[in-house]
């Protein structure tokens, strides 16, 4: 299956053309936390007060999670 990662700040969105290959939507959760974990910080200290948001679609297009992007992104991932 395919899955595509876009950021939104609800006034921007950069979406995601290329996707990537996942066994099923737990795998893609799992790569899209590793994609958090690498730009969270960079966000944080770029634009501290914009609060950006992982939404992860399938392959029809269709939202299947939406993931905040927070320095602390494991805590709230093991949460959830």
């Amino acid at each position: 299956m395919r899955f595509y990662f876009d950021f939104e700040n609800g006034e921007e969105a950069v979406r995601d053309t290329n996707g990537v290959e996942a066994a099923n939507l737990k795998q893609a959760l799992a790569d899209a936390l590793d994609v958090i974990l690498e730009v969270a910080e960079e966000t944080a200290a770029n634009r501290p007060d914009d609060l950006w948001t992982l939404v992860v679609r399938d392959q029809t297009g269709a939202p299947v999670a939406y993931l905040p992007i927070r320095k602390n992104v494991e805590q709230h991932a093991l949460a959830a």
